[in-house]
This record gives C-alpha cells, structure tokens and sequence, in this order.
C-alpha cells in the first residue's frame, strides 16, 4: 500500500525502544498497511506533553505505569505488558573495557570498575526519565550511598545526562565510555552488557505499560496497534530485543 493512502498511527514512546521501534516495527506495521509516526524521549517529559496538550497522539508506551495513570482521563484503556532490566553498557573497543567485563563476571568490585580514571558514563536526567531516576536507585542498592555518589556525582550531573534518544548515539561515537541502559537498548544495538546484579537490576520493577489514548487522532489504527504489539507479529520483535513480556 502507498504511504500516503495508508493508515497512520501515532505513538509517543519511551526512547529505550527506539532501535526497535523505528526499524522492524516500522517496517512490520507498513506491510499491513499502517503508516509509524513515532516520538521517542524521556517517559515523564512525553507524558508532561500529553498532559498539557501539547501532544495528541495515539498510544503512549512509558516505562513508568504510574505516568499513565496520572494522565486520568485522557486514557481510553491501558496495559502494563511487559519489563526489563537494567545493567551497564558498552562497545567491545570502548575505554575500560576489560574492568567492566571483569565486574560482571565477578572478578573486579563493580565500584572499581566504575571509578576507573577518565571514564565518561553516560545517563539519562531523573528529572525526565524514569530509567535516570532507576540508575540512581540501582547504583544505590549496588555500591551504597556513598559508592553511588562516587559514580554519578549529583543527581543531575550535567557530565553524565543526555537525552534518552542521544545516549546510545553517544556510546557509538566514543563520547562516552559506558551507559546505564535497558537490556532491550544493549540487544537492539550489539552492546556488551551486564545487568547489575540482584536487586540492584530491579526485577520486576522496570515495567511497560502501552495506553491507548482516549481522544486518538486515529482510534482504528490505534487499536491496530495495539494488538499488534501485544498479540501479533510485534510483540515478536520486542521480544527478540530483549522485552520479556509478563504473562508468558
């Protein structure tokens, strides 16, 4: 089907999807005649967007359920359908490198290698995104307060934060050394990761919940949509990078 004859779903999402998002799902929903005009960003910003009318999409994907529910009204229907975890991230030739291998493989103090001199972590702001705001509690329940500290700094450590939709691109120019990212991120783009290790990966914590707005530009397609994420051949591809959907 032509694209200008298709069907259009609008979807503002959670930027740790948007490898997949815009490259397979994109592709699958034009086969059946669906036309993807996605936003990635922080999950809190784009809800702000929603909530103050400044967006009109279709579907909200957040990696917060509690974003969803505070949009009330504006939601038609939702579903918290999957989750993740969280871990470190980086590329086979990035800086230290080794010392991170080495701490997911329980050889070296994750602090060592997180404090090795001259290393750039990268981060997303807590302000606007709920994986910022997990990094911190993570790293808390990994090296302790004072260890976290050591790590990141303060909270909104302008060294460290970058859009949630830059902080890949950054890792892949060498801008930075290593991320705090979702397993669904390192799959999508071939990183070497290493989810922190027991509660320090929040399991069971990082979830995503899709919501079906209620004043949907193009409700039909919307309902397309979802299915297809939740049922059909999309909830294949999700999975393949890295999502475990709940239920089995």
């Amino acid at each position: 089907m032509n694209v200008a004859m298709a069907a259009l779903v609008s979807v503002l999402y959670a930027g740790s999807l948007v490898t997949p998002m815009q490259g397979p799902i994109a592709k699958a929903l034009a086969t059946r005649g669906i036309a993807f005009q996605g936003q990635p960003g922080g999950s809190k910003q784009l809800a702000n967007l929603i909530a103050a009318g400044l967006r009109t999409p279709d579907i909200f994907i957040s990696v917060d359920p509690a974003l969803v529910a505070k949009l009330g009204e504006k939601v038609a229907s939702s579903v918290t359908f999957a989750d993740t975890a969280i871990g470190l991230g980086w590329k086979p030739n990035s800086k230290g490198a080794a010392e991170f291998a080495a701490a997911a493989a329980g050889r070296v103090p994750w602090l060592t290698a997180l404090t090795q001199p001259g290393i750039l972590l990268g981060r997303t702001d807590p302000r606007l995104d709920p994986k910022g705001a997990y990094t911190i509690d993570a790293l808390r329940r990994l090296l302790g307060t004072a260890g976290e500290r050591r790590v990141l700094g303060a909270d909104e450590n302008p060294m460290q934060i970058f859009p949630e939709e830059d902080l890949l691109a950054r890792l892949d120019t060498g801008e930075i050394d290593a991320g705090i990212f979702y397993r669904t991120e390192a799959i999508a783009r071939h990183l070497q990761f290493a989810p922190f290790p027991g509660a320090a990966g929040l399991p069971g914590k990082i979830t995503f919940t899709l919501a079906v707005l209620k004043d949907a530009p193009h409700p039909r397609a919307a309902r397309a949509f979802e299915r297809f994420l939740l049922h059909g051949a999309g909830r294949a591809i999700l999975q393949g990078a890295g999502l475990h959907y709940l239920g089995g």
